[in-house]
């Protein structure tokens, strides 16, 4: 027997991809939009896909919103999808053709391939990209991460399903840099109150190392000069979160 889905995201100023991404899922039984205080039309283009529309302004990371949204659901199988992913056709099919057979300790994974810089990037370390997205939400749910949040899976049974899920990164490369760098402090901050430290020569040792990873280790040169840009943004994020362990909180007190 089929099992009903529900489809949640987290949002706020996305009135650019929203669009595209209901769109793609237009299919699900239930659209669950959990907005953190959009100031666009983000709200006024999910209206016209759902009436199942939340505001919590009182953010205290993607885990927990990600946590918020899931306990919104109606439905016992959710569906986490971002404003600036699309399911594709292929993709589409694969979930409701598995959806019927599925049993609440199986999680399903998908392929992302992401859009950067003109291009889909098929190296790097962003292809294949296998993530956790649509599970019972009674037997698993996401971690409280304040940044890199991701669903806690211990014990399931691991699906991987054809079909790419298209993710569309930002046009705008200063954009990307500047969400790279709120992510860098989201992840500084998550590591601190964990109880990590670190130091200025592990930053630049692991941030040196993130180069090496990505552009020659994940074979990010295949993909040309976004495979390069890539592998220094990602080197960046890396020293700024080392740095920020220990300096950011030292920073705001000065």
């Amino acid at each position: 027997m089929s099992k009903k889905l529900s489809v949640c995201i987290i949002c706020k100023n996305e009135a650019d991809k929203i669009d595209s991404c209901l769109k793609s899922v237009a299919w699900a039984d239930e659209i669950v939009i959990l907005d953190s205080g959009s100031t666009d039309n983000t709200l006024d283009i999910a209206r016209r896909y759902t009436d199942k529309i939340y505001v919590r302004n009182d953010w205290a990371g993607f885990g927990e919103q990600r946590r918020r949204a899931e306990d919104l659901a109606t439905n016992d199988w959710v569906f986490a999808i971002d404003c600036d992913e699309v399911v594709t056709e292929q993709l589409k099919s694969a979930i409701l053709n598995q959806l019927g057979e599925t049993a609440d300790n199986d999680i399903f994974y998908l392929n992302r391939l992401t859009y950067f810089c003109g291009q889909f990037i098929y190296h790097s370390g962003w292809y294949p990209d296998r993530i956790a997205r649509i599970y019972n939400k009674t037997r698993y749910r996401y971690n409280d991460r304040l940044v890199h949040e991701s669903v806690d899976s211990q014990g399931a049974n691991q699906i991987s399903l054809g079909g790419d899920l298209e993710h569309y990164q930002y046009g705008d490369l200063f954009q990307y840099i500047n969400k790279r760098n709120g992510y860098a402090k989201f992840g500084a901050d998550d590591k601190r109150l964990r109880g990590k430290k670190t130091s200025l020569v592990k930053a630049t040792a692991s941030a040196l190392f993130s180069f090496i990873r990505h552009y020659f280790l994940k074979c990010g040169f295949l993909d040309g000069r976004a495979g390069f840009i890539i592998a220094v943004i990602q080197m960046q994020y890396t020293f700024n979160k080392y740095l920020l362990i220990t300096y950011g909180a030292n920073a705001n007190n000065e």
